[in-house]
């Protein structure tokens, strides 16, 4: 992932689960790099004493080396059966506070889709801490409140237990996951879906957009959908054609730079929450579209 010679910034970054895993998988974070040299003291007779100085890597070398010892575990076509360990992915990733929890920190949940080369949507759902969250994005911002989920508590408590606890009434995985999309796609909508549709800087909780951005993650659900039992309508934050959920933490996302950032702050003021739905900053002309 990643181009040679691009500039990239962190618009998020969670440094203990990235130890966690590293410490887990022998995955050094730190190198050696300072030599220095002592004459021995012993008269006439020469020689050299050399010692090292750990010193801890920069953010780049360091999501360099969990890729390559993940490797392959990490899946990025999703042409194999579930369940993949590890995701990674390039493309549009949103961000929105998570709420209703079972920690008084405030959480962050990342929405990203794509599809496999065989044309399977995926969409992922990657919940985390809003303090790993750059300002850029608008980890700082206030955005407004809206309509919250009752499986909030339930995702929360299953993402803090790695995915191993889920005493809920959505006991089943796909349930769970369906739960979770719902979270990262339609939390915070008030009135109809019409009003939001193409406009998430008017739902509340939201507060920006990536695009062009890589995301790797750690996952604990990954479900292919029954389509017998789960029909979606588009009046509503699901594509009717998903296929298959990933529910995991993140452990970066990585953007071109704060350029590629469509910070909901920004769309929000001065205008009461609307906007001409025409062409956003940061977007090359595109519109909005799930």
């Amino acid at each position: 992932m990643g181009e040679l010679g691009a500039i990239r910034s962190y618009a998020y970054w969670s440094d203990r689960r990235i130890r966690d895993i590293a410490s887990a998988n022998g995955i050094a974070l730190e190198r050696r790099v300072s030599w220095k040299a002592k004459t021995a003291s012993i008269p006439l007779i020469g020689g050299l004493e050399f010692a090292q100085e750990a010193r801890t890597l920069d953010r780049a070398e360091v999501a360099r080396r969990i890729e390559t010892a993940i490797g392959d575990l990490a899946v990025e076509d999703f042409v194999t059966p579930p369940p993949a360990v590890f995701a990674k992915g390039v493309g549009r990733v949103e961000f929105a506070q998570f709420t209703g929890g079972i920690e008084k920190r405030q959480g962050v949940v990342m929405y990203a889709s794509t599809r496999s080369s065989t044309g399977v949507r995926v969409d992922v759902c990657m919940f985390g801490s809003l303090e790993n969250t750059a300002d850029y994005v608008g980890g700082s911002d206030k955005p407004p409140e809206g309509w919250s989920s009752s499986a909030a508590r339930a995702i929360a408590l299953y993402i803090r237990s790695r995915g191993t606890i889920n005493n809920s009434q959505w006991d089943d995985p796909e349930s769970l996951a369906v739960e979770a999309l719902k979270i990262a796609t339609e939390q915070g909508v008030t009135g109809t879906w019409d009003e939001h549709e193409d406009k998430p800087w008017t739902r509340g909780f939201t507060l920006g957009h990536a695009t062009e951005s890589e995301w790797f993650a750690q996952i604990y659900s990954d479900v292919v959908l029954d389509k017998d039992r789960w029909t979606f309508d588009r009046d509503g934050g699901i594509s009717p054609d998903v296929e298959r959920i990933l529910i995991g933490a993140p452990l970066w996302v990585r953007t071109p730079g704060a350029h590629a950032v469509t910070r909901y702050r920004d769309l929000r003021r001065g205008s009461d929450g609307e906007h001409d739905g025409r062409l956003l900053p940061g977007l090359d002309g595109q519109r909005l579209r799930r």
